[in-house]
């Protein structure tokens, strides 16, 4: 199945989520298409699996993050993300999900 490509106003959404996990500069630079959503879905689920306190963001029950969902919550992810990255027990959930999917965000964004 085709993803649609998000709009302008879900790229927008989608590059602060990106911003919050990797840097603002990085994300300024990405093309926010279907397959960068689609890593950011992922990267995004993995740090609400790592973090103990995953419950402050309202997670849908039984699935991975679409892009439904993280142009829904963005401000709350994004919130989220640059709150746990401050904190020593939860900055892993994120640097190390940042430095995994580095290259992958890299190529869905350069449509490899």
């Amino acid at each position: 199945m085709i993803q649609s490509q998000p709009t302008p106003d879900e790229q927008e959404k989608l590059r602060e989520i990106a911003a919050s996990i990797w840097t603002p500069e990085l994300a300024a630079g990405w093309n926010m298409n279907a397959d960068v959503a689609d890593v950011l879905s992922q990267a995004t689920d993995r740090i609400i699996q790592c973090s103990a306190a995953y419950a402050l963001v309202p997670k849908p029950p039984g699935f991975r993050p679409g892009i439904g969902y993280l142009v829904s919550y963005w401000k709350n992810i994004r919130d989220y993300f640059l709150a746990v990255r401050g904190d020593r027990q939860y900055k892993a959930c994120v640097v190390s999900t940042a430095a995994y999917y580095r290259s992958i965000i890299e190529m869905a964004s350069a449509g490899i």
